[in-house]
């Protein structure tokens, strides 16, 4: 009896090893495409799976969906090897596989509470299909319980032999393959055979450290992750504002400060961005099926990142003010409407906030980002010359490599007269701006008058 029981289990760890396993994921986004085509790069037939028949036909037509390194050539690598089709039915590519991986957003609603109804969705989809000798696995963010809660159910139904583990994803967007090679990841394993199955699974396109843990661990372990980057952001920003207030350089205090072996401070910026930090501490402090958990220091420096757009709006103001500019009609041109660094996401992003702000108050506003059309309204220019031609101020609010390699004295020839540049995110040094004629304004460092209500 015990031999027949472990036969299935056997049969699907061996055809992992050999690469005969047929592989479903659920959700072919910034984190389940990446995911998908490295399976198809190791050797693995893929199926991905999503509701949009947009995305659907970009894939299949060799289209990135998104920006993301290297994504083209993986597209056009899969497709040469016969090895990934992309699929809107989830039920048939479901009974075709041996290996079904979860990878669908888990976003957070207007009222800041977590929005499941994909994964409900998929998880009601599975219900209806023959799990028999197959493997579950769920990358998507989950508030606390909701493993336990939502997708263990499903899958002991009707007493079906089937395994499942909960492996979160840890990804940088804009590195995803990278990451997916490089980054230790986590198993929270259902059960010991669960964890051995899934173990085996990754190892063929993870090469740093597998770490196995319970599923109740694994779930928490991201949220914490993304909560202690959040928390730390609105510490440096906090600092920032304090060094305004004293009138010191917030990068000098910085490399002094972390001089201690024990202190690393993060460099302050416009604010939190992009699908994951801005909403996993609000998952980990909403449980499934459960009160809200109570927390000063994760809620306060949540609340106090989602306000920096409000003080980099202050400066701009403050900045005009101080170089005699009227605030209405000003001309202010946006570098960067991303959320991060040489990625085309816009989700979360600062810039929207800030933007919308400046057209209340009757400026004109320019928008430049190499890596989106996204506007939020102002005006987009393609060229970075045309977007600060005639401008009165030029805010930096994403570091994209582009805007490095910027020469600040064309910009400052380009412009009205007393430039102003508030760089959010330090791209420029103070002195160089200096040099080309620039205010020089930045969080953490500036000489401008209070502002007067």
């Amino acid at each position: 009896m015990e031999d027949s029981l472990n036969k299935p289990f056997e049969e699907l760890k061996v055809k992992i090893e050999n690469k005969k396993a047929r592989i479903s994921i659920v959700g072919l986004g910034q984190v389940g495409l990446p995911t998908a085509l490295s399976f198809v790069n190791s050797g693995y037939n893929v199926t991905g799976v999503d509701v949009d028949e947009e995305l659907i036909n970009k894939i299949s037509n060799g289209v990135s969906p998104f920006q993301e390194k290297n994504l083209q050539e993986f597209i056009k690598n899969s497709q040469k090897s016969e090895r990934f089709h992309v699929s809107t039915k989830i039920d048939e590519s479901v009974e075709n596989s041996n290996i079904i991986i979860v990878c669908v957003a888990t976003p957070i609603t207007k009222d800041i509470k977590p929005d499941m109804t994909s994964l409900k969705s998929v998880c009601d989809s599975l219900s209806k299909c023959d799990l028999n000798g197959k493997l579950i696995l769920v990358e998507s963010s989950l508030p606390p319980g909701t493993f336990e809660g939502l997708v263990i159910p499903f899958i002991r139904k009707s007493n079906q032999i089937c395994w499942s583990c909960y492996v979160p994803e840890r990804l940088v967007p804009g590195h995803a393959f990278s990451e997916i090679k490089t980054t230790s990841r986590i198993i929270g394993e259902l059960d010991t055979e669960s964890g051995i199955l899934a173990r085996e699974l990754y190892k063929t396109i993870v090469q740093a450290e597998i770490i196995l843990t319970t599923f109740r661990v694994a779930e928490i372990s991201k949220l914490v992750e993304n909560t202690y980057r959040d928390v730390n952001i609105a510490l440096a920003n906090e600092i920032g504002i304090i060094c305004e207030v004293y009138g010191i350089d917030f990068n000098e205090l910085s490399r002094v400060c972390n001089s201690h072996p024990r202190v690393n401070l993060h460099q302050p910026g416009p604010g939190v961005g992009g699908p994951c930090l801005p909403k996993d501490p609000y998952l980990l402090l909403n449980p499934f099926n459960s009160e809200q958990i109570k927390s000063d220091i994760i809620l306060n420096a949540r609340k106090f990142n989602d306000k920096m757009p409000d003080h980099v709006f202050s400066l701009i103001k403050r900045a005009l003010l101080e170089k005699n500019k009227k605030i209405e009609n000003s001309v202010i041109s946006v570098l960067g409407t991303a959320y991060k660094a040489n990625v085309s996401d816009t989700r979360s992003s600062p810039a929207e906030k800030i933007i919308k702000q400046l057209l209340d108050l009757g400026c004109n506003v320019k928008v430049n980002d190499p890596n989106t059309e996204a506007g939020f309204g102002g005006l987009y220019e393609k060229n970075i010359l045309n977007t600060v031609k005639k401008s009165d101020l030029v805010v930096i609010l994403t570091d994209h490599d582009e805007y490095k390699k910027l020469d600040l004295h064309i910009l400052s020839d380009s412009m009205n007269e007393n430039p102003i540049l508030v760089d959010t995110k330090r791209v420029f040094d103070k002195k160089e701006a200096d040099t080309a004629g620039f205010l020089y304004v930045s969080i953490g460092y500036h000489n401008l008058k209070e502002e007067n209500n």
